[in-house]
């Protein structure tokens, strides 16, 4: 943030807020959305690839199942953040598995207001 203030020559004496800051600046945060188009680009990476990652991603390695609650998954809580619950686990691996529909998904999923 403090590049932005440098540029826009406001002073700290100035106690304007970060969010002041932005919109002078007609910028908003973009970080989160960036982690999670890049987090989304891995998963279709990962996915494609069918190695020994792909395995881990999906749950499928032999052993023995833990006692308790199922922890949340990388792959289901990308599901949950895009939206995406009408789709099942298997929905969203096929999807990613389509160029053009995965596109089209992240986005949608991208330029969402608030991500």
């Amino acid at each position: 943030m403090w590049f932005i203030r440098r540029i826009l020559k406001v002073s700290w004496k100035d106690k304007k807020t970060n969010d002041e800051v932005l919109d002078m600046a007609n910028t908003g945060r973009s970080l989160y959305s960036t982690i999670r188009r890049r987090q989304m680009k891995f998963t279709v990476h990962i996915y494609r690839a069918r190695g020994i990652e792909h395995l881990a991603m999906t749950g499928k390695i032999d052993g023995k199942k833990s006692r308790g609650r199922q922890r949340t998954t990388y792959v289901d809580s990308l599901n949950t953040w895009a939206n995406l619950e009408q789709h099942t686990r298997s929905q969203f691996m096929r999807s990613s598995c389509e160029r053009q529909i995965w596109k089209t998904m992240t986005v949608n999923v991208c330029s969402r207001h608030g991500t």
